[in-house]
């Protein structure tokens, strides 16, 4: 069943997510919802300029604070909401059997994260809360991705899963029967607004990207707009018209900020040759179409930039 809110706003979504909760449905149930709330545009913030510290590649600036505040506010109102739910949850007595996931799709709408692959586009929420082994008050550091939360939810529910999945099963991080269940995470671009062909793998240690057209370090209409963007626009233009390099090679350890691109570095040759084999193996095992060429966009859509 498909409930259609009003909008996608917290305001208006929670509530309809509260009553099908209030309707205690006896059956088990899988509930997906999404919300607005950190898309941009921001509401505005009722403190302009946030005292948190601003994002490494970010600057300090009055904008991009104003801006940030936008965020927090947003953030803000998805908390109240979020909490709205569980105690829905909790009033028809389903909160200790009910397993509660949180996450995203990619990094915060701001240059430098979204329609990126440097970490702060790649790098996204997951929280649970539920009955064993959800339990709370634990970080787990073990490197993980979204195509590990079906496998995952499978498994806690008792059901085989399919052949094919390329996600593992995060219960063994949680039960404590391992310290890791992968090696690597794998991330691609293709599309946003605009045609920015890219993939790329993570190990614990390093990130290797591989840029597959001649594209600025930032595509212009891939970078939402908003204050930020307004910023870079008017103080580091060059981000925007600058040719990024086809390929990036960081060492996390050393460069968690990836300032120093090590692509080039023949101490780094190894490593390389090694993530760009490990890419190219995944592409061709996922049927990956940029091996044809370029992807051409769906049908209907229109291309910016």
């Amino acid at each position: 069943h498909v409930h259609m809110a009003a909008s996608n706003a917290c305001r208006d979504v929670a509530p309809l997510v509260c009553e099908f909760l209030r309707g205690r449905p006896r059956w088990p149930f899988f509930a997906m919802v999404g919300f607005q709330e950190a898309h941009r545009p921001f509401p505005h913030a009722p403190h302009p300029v946030p005292q948190a510290a601003v994002p490494h590649y970010l600057p300090s600036a009055e904008a991009v604070r104003r801006d940030l505040a936008g965020l927090q506010e947003a953030v803000r109102r998805f908390d109240a909401a979020l909490g709205d739910i569980l105690r829905a949850l909790e009033e028809t007595g389903a909160k200790d059997s009910t397993l509660v996931l949180y996450t995203t799709d990619h990094g915060i709408a701001f240059p430098g994260a979204k329609a990126t692959l440097f970490e702060p586009g790649v790098e996204i929420a997951l929280i649970a809360r539920g009955p064993e082994p959800f339990r709370g008050g634990r970080i787990v550091s073990s490197l993980v991705s979204n195509v590990d939360v079906l496998p995952t939810l499978l498994e806690w529910a008792g059901v085989p899963p399919p052949e094919g999945l390329d996600g593992r099963s995060l219960l063994p991080l949680l039960t404590g029967g391992a310290e890791a269940v992968r090696d690597a995470v794998w991330f691609e671009l293709t599309y946003h607004a605009a045609y920015d062909p890219m993939r790329g793998i993570r190990t614990e240690r390093y990130k290797y990207i591989h840029s597959y057209e001649e594209k600025p370090v930032w595509v212009g209409a891939n970078v939402d707009g908003g204050p930020s963007k307004d910023w870079f626009l008017t103080h580091r233009p060059w981000l925007f018209t600058a040719q990024r390099p086809r390929e990036y090679l960081f060492d996390l350890a050393q460069d968690p900020q990836e300032r120093r691109n090590l692509a080039d570095s023949p101490a780094h040759s190894a490593v390389l040759e090694e993530l760009r084999a490990r890419v190219e193996s995944t592409m061709r095992a996922n049927g990956d179409p940029l091996l044809g060429g370029t992807v051409p966009a769906p049908e209907g859509a229109r291309v910016d930039g």
